[in-house]
C-alpha cells in the first residue's frame, strides 16, 4: 500500500485539463495498465480512515478501496492512497487524479447531476448529529439552550445545520471551519460548544482526537439523513457497474455467511448463487471486464461486510457501533442487495 499527497498530482491533472480526462476515461484499463489502484481517502478518524503510528491507512473506508482494489488491481493491497478535503475531493475525482473516492461524502441530487461525479451505491447509512462537551451540562439537544456549534465549511453538513436552526428556531451561533483538523481543533479547544457532523465519524473523532473521551457526549439526536457512497467520475459507465458490485459481492457474502476464513468450506456448494460468487460456475466477471475469481478474491482479501463492517466499526473495533440501518434486509437493516442472476 503506497500513500500520496494529493497536492501535486492533483495540480497536474487539472493543468492538463481535458486530455487528462479524456486519457482516463476507461478506468478499468488504466487501473490494469500501471496495476494499482488510486483511491482518495479523507482523514475521518478511528473506524472510517485514519494513519497507525508506523503510517498505514485504516479504516471502512480504507477497506472499501481494498475491496476494489482486489477485483481490479490484483490484490487488496494495491492501492495508492491520496488523501482528498472537503474543499478538493470532487475535483480529484472529475479530473482522473483518483480512480475513485472513499469517504464520508453524502450522495445528493445536486452533486448527482452537476459535479461530474456518479454515486454507484450507498455503503453507509449515516444521520447528522452533534457532540457537546460534558461541561455544558446537556445530553440531548433538547437540553441544550443556546450554545456555538462548530462545522466544517463546503459540506452538506453546513445546509443541514442551517435549515434545521431556520425549522426549530434554535439559538446557535455557526463557527465555519475550512478543514475537518480545523473544527476538530476549535472544538476539542473550547471555541465552541458542540461540534456537528455525520454521527458514526463524531463518534470516531472523538476517541481519536478527545484530550479524555469521557469528557465529550454524543447526542442520541440526528437532524438529516445521510446516505454516504464513494464517487466516480461521471461517463465510465463499466466502472460504475464495477465500483457497485464489488460492495454487492460483500453484502451477498454477507447474506450467504461466506467469510474471508470459510470460503473454502463453500467449495461442494449446490447453491447457484454460492457458485457464480465464487467463480466456480463461469458468468460473474464477463459482463464487467473481471475474470470470473474477482469476487472471490474481494471476499478471500477483504471479506463479507458484516466482517469489514465488524472490525472497523462495530463489536470488533474500538468503536463498538451497533449495525442498525447498516444490517441486512432480515434483520432490520437497509442493505438488500440485488441477486447475481443468471
Amino acid at each position: 500500500m503506497r500513500v500520496f499527497a494529493l497536492r501535486g498530482l492533483l495540480a497536474l491533472a487539472l493543468a492538463i485539463g481535458p486530455a487528462f480526462t479524456a486519457a482516463a476515461r476507461d478506468t478499468l484499463e488504466q487501473v490494469r495498465d500501471r496495476g494499482v489502484l488510486r483511491c482518495g481517502i479523507s482523514t475521518s478518524g478511528v473506524g472510517l480512515a485514519s494513519v497507525t503510528a508506523d503510517g498505514r491507512w485504516q479504516g471502512y473506508f480504507v477497506d472499501m478501496c481494498r475491496a476494489v482494489a482486489a477485483a481490479t488491481a490484483g490484490g487488496a493491497d494495491n492501492i495508492e492512497i491520496l488523501e482528498v478535503s472537503a474543499q478538493n475531493r470532487f475535483d480529484a475525482v472529475r479530473s482522473g487524479a483518483v480512480d475513485v473516492t472513499m469517504d464520508g461524502t453524502t450522495w445528493t441530487l445536486q452533486r448527482d447531476a452537476t459535479f461530474g461525479v456518479d454515486f454507484p451505491m450507498v455503503y453507509l447509512y449515516d444521520g447528522q448529529g452533534f457532540m457537546a462537551h460534558r461541561s455544558l451540562g446537556a445530553s440531548r439537544l433538547s437540553e441544550v439552550d443556546e450554545a456555538s456549534v462548530c462545522v466544517i465549511e463546503g459540506t452538506t453538513t453546513v445546509h443541514n445545520l442551517e435549515k434545521w436552526i431556520d425549522r426549530t428556531g434554535a439559538r446557535m451561533t455557526v463557527k465555519r471551519l475550512r478543514s475537518t483538523e480545523g473544527a476538530l481543533s476549535a472544538f476539542f479547544n473550547h471555541h465552541c460548544d458542540l461540534l456537528t457532523n455525520d454521527r458514526i465519524g463524531l463518534f470516531a473523532q472523538r476517541l481519536l482526537n478527545a484530550p479524555r473521551v469521557s469528557d465529550y457526549v454524543v447526542f442520541p439526536d440526528v437532524i438529516s439523513k445521510e446516505p454516504v457512497g464513494p464517487m466516480v467520475r461521471d461517463g465510465d459507465p463499466r466502472w460504475f457497474e464495477l465500483v457497485r458490485w464489488v460492495f454487492f459481492v460483500t453484502l451477498i457474502a454477507d447474506e450467504k455467511g461466506i467469510t474471508s476464513e470459510n470460503h473454502p468450506t463453500f467449495g461442494d456448494s449446490t447453491d447457484p448463487e454460492v457458485r457464480k460468487l465464487l467463480g466456480l460456475s463461469p458468468g460473474i466477471g464477463a459482463g464487467l471486464g473481471l475474470d470470473d475469481g474477482w469476487a472471490l478474491r474481494v471476499i478471500g482479501e477483504v471479506g463479507s461486510f458484516g466482517e469489514i463492517y465488524d472490525r472497523t466499526l462495530g463489536e470488533g473495533s474500538r468503536l463498538r457501533i451497533d449495525r442498525g440501518l447498516n444490517d441486512l434486509w432480515h434483520r432490520g437493516g437497509l442493505f438488500y442487495p440485488p441477486p447475481l442472476g443468471g
